[in-house]
């Protein structure tokens, strides 16, 4: 029977990918720090307690599994099942996704944004940020292939530029 540092240190990929994680009892958007066949690091916000039930989601890619460990924003997903992980960092063909993954690498490597990006990018005050939040929610709900699950995203983010506008009062 192998270990669980067995497990741990077979064939990490070291990766930065959006996902969801699904509690069972809502979503949370996620960041895959890195994977294996067998489980993944992960980050994001009020995650469950370690034991907890999920399913992480990329695109069209599943897994079941459970978590291992949580602590400080992070936590160890162990899979229920093998995965590819090849699969699973490749690149999804899809152009909105492309271009996040573009944007997010460019941040993490502090390299120039889209000329469209870089003025967003330098919003000092938090009522600015609640301001700039506000528009791109309204342009985001006006689109045509709006869906529920993205509508459910657009309020959790219309929640955050109230939280932003109040902490700008309360300073």
């Amino acid at each position: 029977m192998k270990s669980k540092t067995d497990n741990r240190s077979a064939g990490r990929s070291n990766v930065f990918l959006t996902a969801t994680l699904d509690t069972g009892d809502g979503s949370i958007p996620v960041r895959i720090r890195n994977l294996s066949a067998k489980g993944a690091l992960i980050d994001g916000p009020a995650l469950p307690s370690a034991g907890a039930s999920v399913r992480l989601l990329r695109g069209r890619l599943s897994a079941a599994g459970e978590l291992a460990w949580e602590a400080a924003g992070q936590a160890g997903v162990t899979f229920g099942h093998e995965i590819k992980v090849d699969d699973w960092v490749q690149r999804s063909g899809h152009a909105g996704q492309e271009r996040v993954d573009g944007v997010i690498s460019a941040l993490r490597r502090s390299a120039s944004l889209p000329e469209e990006l870089q003025a967003v990018s330098n919003i000092a005050s938090l009522a600015s940020i609640s301001a700039a939040l506000d528009e791109v929610c309204e342009r985001v709900a006006a689109m045509p292939n709006m869906s529920v699950e993205l509508g459910e995203e657009l309020l959790k983010l219309d929640a955050i530029a109230h939280s932003l506008r109040r902490a700008a009062t309360d300073n």
